[in-house]
């Protein structure tokens, strides 16, 4: 009995696929308009929370009114990836000069 291969490419085609339908009906269903709409929302309390202090004579302290929504995504692969690329981007422009440098040198 013969093993069947795998081709990854077309699994991979899929997976990629899938994703781009996933992201198609979020933005289709809109969920994106939703979720613009909630901070837009949340901004507008802020801002009126902010002119009421401001009414009111308090101390006003910029912390209290913005929200902070970074979310640090990276992982130990994405960090060795930075890692890489920037060994890369040092190495090419430090190299290169350096080696046509060189090249000037032996023909001069």
């Amino acid at each position: 009995m013969e093993k069947k291969k795998v081709n990854y490419f077309w699994w991979i085609i899929s997976a990629l696929f899938l994703i781009f339908l996933a992201y198609t009906i979020a933005y289709e269903s809109g969920y994106y308009e939703a979720n613009i709409s909630r901070k837009s929302k949340i901004t507008e309390e802020k801002m009126e929370e902010f002119e009421q202090d401001v009414k009111d004579g308090k101390e006003i302290d910029i912390k209290d009114y913005v929200e902070n929504d970074f979310v640090d995504y990276s992982s130990s692969m994405s960090k060795i990836g930075n890692k890489l690329a920037s060994s890369i981007d040092s190495f090419m422009q430090g190299g290169l000069s350096d080696f046509f440098e060189l090249l000037g040198k032996l023909f001069t």
